[in-house]
């Protein structure tokens, strides 16, 4: 006669344990094999000269020569892209006067990408010594000349350097707030009326006055506003008269 099996729940229970714990143990060699292979490929990327630098591509350049910014760049070809120092190149570049900003991306398998992004250039600054000095978008003069002459056909953006509007401020810079609302305003002048201004001048930055060719002086009061008053001078400017008031540009007046 068979004796009927009884049921052992401490027996049980080790038996649940012991395979909980092989699945643990399953599981951890599966992530340890994964990192090790993980491991592998890092290692061989960062050493395998299959993914060196062999290419530089350089984007974003008009007024500074791609040449110039790859002397100064100083990539290291044929080393590992892992290895390279993407932002020591940034900094190096970063110090070409014309330009604002960079960005230096791996491009794998074997390139790297220098993205620029020059200066803009909005007016131009009579120095201590007598040079026009050019300043950009932010206020910052990255290039000086001897006279307009001088800077020939070079144009940025479009925008020959020597057609830009002298700027007469007391203290030119860019944490100068007059500076920056006299910048501002230049930058959004529609393309009919910038030929146009020979200068701006500006005692605080609700005071910005455009003087123009044949003698005539726009009042065109902050920088808020801007695409109104030039819309309200397109209506003025035929009329005869020296002076042109559109800091109220609901309100146009002629002198």
């Amino acid at each position: 006669m068979r004796q009927a099996r009884t049921h052992d729940p401490q027996r049980a229970e080790r038996a649940e344990l012991r395979r909980a714990g092989r699945r643990r143990l399953w599981r951890a060699l599966g992530i340890l094999a994964l990192l090790a292979v993980l491991g592998g490929l890092v290692a061989a990327a960062y050493f395998s000269p299959l993914m060196s630098v062999r290419e530089v591509q350089v984007t974003g350049t008009a007024g500074v020569p791609q040449q110039e910014v790859l002397t100064v760049a100083e990539v290291p070809m044929g080393k590992p892209l892992l290895q390279v120092d993407t932002a020591a190149i940034a900094r190096r570049v970063s110090r070409i006067p014309a330009v604002e900003a960079v960005r230096v991306d791996r491009s794998y398998p074997s390139a790297l990408h220098i993205a620029v992004t020059e200066r803009t250039p909005r007016a131009l600054i009579k120095q201590a010594d007598g040079q026009l000095g050019v300043m950009d978008r932010l206020g910052v003069v990255y290039v000086a000349y001897a006279s307009r002459a001088a800077m020939g056909k070079t144009a940025i953006g479009g925008v020959a350097l020597r057609d830009l509007p002298v700027l007469d401020v007391s203290d030119p810079g860019p944490r100068d707030p007059t500076t920056l609302a006299a910048l501002e305003m230049i930058g959004g002048l529609p393309g009919w009326l910038r030929p146009q201004v020979e200068s701006v001048s500006a005692s605080s930055p609700a005071d910005l006055t455009l003087h123009l060719t044949k003698g005539r002086t726009v009042i065109w009061g902050d920088a808020e506003r801007g695409a109104d008053k030039a819309d309200a001078l397109s209506h003025i400017l035929p009329m005869a008269g020296n002076t042109y008031n559109v800091s109220a540009p609901d309100y146009p007046a002629v002198s």
